[in-house]
């Protein structure tokens, strides 16, 4: 069956938030505050939408995997 392990997504997830993080501090510090606000929120929506498709299409392959095993031919 089809599954990738918990901690593999922390650990994706984890470095994804570290690069838009430290992205959005490096402008809010060296550029202007609103702009490093802005990436910061934007990033966060982008980790919140890859983490929801992720989620949903994960549990849309276990569905289609048991039902094909359910299946009688």
């Amino acid at each position: 069956m089809f599954n990738i392990s918990t901690s593999q997504r922390k650990i994706f997830f984890i470095l994804l938030s570290i690069v838009w993080g430290l992205t959005g501090f490096y402008y809010m510090f060296k550029q202007n505050f609103f702009n490093g606000v802005k990436i910061l929120i934007c990033g966060g929506i982008f980790i919140f939408l890859i983490a929801a498709i992720q989620r949903y299409a994960i549990r849309m392959i276990q569905l289609y995997d048991c039902n094909l095993k359910n299946k009688k031919i």
